[in-house]
């Protein structure tokens, strides 16, 4: 369903952050232990600019969609940094 919601959302943004985060994301898969600690470092700067985007209306359907992408991928790879912190 994320990757639908995705697809739909038009702001340009999100779109280029979104992008950085998918292109993270493609090299995080291929690294050993280390180096996800420093990639899920990098989604997570991504997917916090999002949150703290200045253009965020509720009157957009695409910035609530966004912060819900945003927060799953802190959920997803936050756990990364939380478990050497």
């Amino acid at each position: 369903m994320e990757e639908s919601i995705q697809n739909n959302i038009k702001c340009p943004i999100f779109c280029e952050s979104y992008a950085m985060i998918k292109n993270i994301i493609l090299k995080f898969e291929k690294v050993n232990s280390k180096e996800k600690q420093d990639y899920a470092h990098d989604i997570l700067v991504e997917a916090n600019t999002l949150l703290l985007c200045s253009n965020y209306s509720t009157k957009n359907p695409d910035c609530p969609d966004c912060h819900t992408i945003s927060r799953n991928c802190l959920q997803e790879y936050g756990y990364l940094l939380k478990s050497n912190s």
